[in-house]
């Protein structure tokens, strides 16, 4: 990996940035890159990192900001030398601040000068998946697994795909193949769940979100949908615990909150549920795919009365 200007020493900072940042010790993270002075912190990934703990520390205002700035340094350091890392982290801050069409001409710029990039190629996906342009999506996969066609985590990449334009049947043909081997990917346990989850085989799915648990309990979505299965068996309170593990990973994830609004609805505490609701729509004012907040959530107000006068 380039880190440009940095030496030794400045690398081994970096590499414990994102060792404290993969083991979520965002506090830890911001404390090591505050001890670099201004001109040392003058790195895009430096940037980028920082951002990303301040976003997951919930301060979106500062982390947007550091966003921002990163792409500026990025543009900086693009008018000396066109590399592809660099394009490559200019587009996944715009990846972050929603700006898809942005992210895409970076990408772009990397595959230009180098054809086999696959993290350009995977994070470009990503973006033309928010897109809505599947067809786009489907040919950088296509793409990538040419580059390496024994590659598990690009067919994982694949899977997931598969399974957001629910072709259920193709994804977990991809998953079987990639279990067959001796290495166990908590991740293929994870999306094998969430396709037996949507094609209603609800108890196979539990076994299989357990084992991606067993083999990684730090992926928030496992946990989420471990939350999903029990409301689908009418277990709310057991579900609540599992949004709340989700939501201790990730809590800037609005369809974990609007989930557990419902499961607070399911077992009505509506105060609960509408608090949890509102705290959803300002991470998303369409999470649940609500037309109008305000109205949704005046509705739960409404059951509440009801259920008061009932009572």
């Amino acid at each position: 990996m380039n880190f440009y200007e940095y030496g030794d020493n400045k690398i081994d900072v970096l590499e414990n940035v994102i060792s404290l940042i993969s083991t979520r010790q965002y506090d830890s993270a911001l404390e090591c890159m505050d001890n670099l002075d201004s001109n040392e912190f003058r790195d895009p990934l430096l940037l980028m990192s920082k951002a990303q703990c301040l976003l997951r520390l919930d301060e979106k205002e500062e982390a947007h900001k550091l966003y921002e700035e990163a792409i500026d340094v990025c543009d900086e350091k693009l008018k000396v030398e066109k590399d592809p890392f660099i394009f490559n982290i200019k587009g996944n801050c715009n990846l972050i601040l929603k700006n898809y069409l942005k992210a895409i001409e970076c990408y772009d710029e990397a595959l230009d000068i180098d054809d086999k990039n696959s993290l350009a190629l995977s994070f470009k996906s990503v973006a033309l998946i928010r897109l809505d342009e599947q067809d786009a999506a489907f040919d950088c996969f296509e793409r990538l697994l040419k580059i390496d066609s024994d590659n598990n985590d690009i067919k994982l990449f694949k899977v997931q795909y598969l399974n957001t334009i629910e072709k259920y049947d193709e994804s977990m043909k991809i998953l079987d193949e990639v279990m067959e081997g001796s290495f166990e990917y908590p991740h293929a346990y994870m999306l094998k769940a969430d396709a037996l989850f949507e094609t209603h085989n609800i108890d196979e799915a539990l076994v299989n979100v357990n084992k991606a648990l067993e083999l990684n309990p730090d992926i928030s979505y496992s946990w989420y949908l471990k939350a999903k299965i029990f409301m689908a068996k009418d277990n709310y309170t057991d579900a609540l615990i599992y949004f709340d593990k989700a939501l201790d990973i990730d809590a800037n994830i609005d369809c974990y909150l609007f989930d557990k609004a419902s499961c607070y609805l399911n077992l009505l505490e509506y105060e609960s549920a509408y608090k949890t609701y509102e705290k959803a729509f300002k991470l998303n004012p369409h999470s649940g795919g609500i037309a109008n907040p305000d109205i949704f959530l005046d509705f739960i107000k409404d059951l509440e009365s009801i259920d008061l006068i009932k009572d």
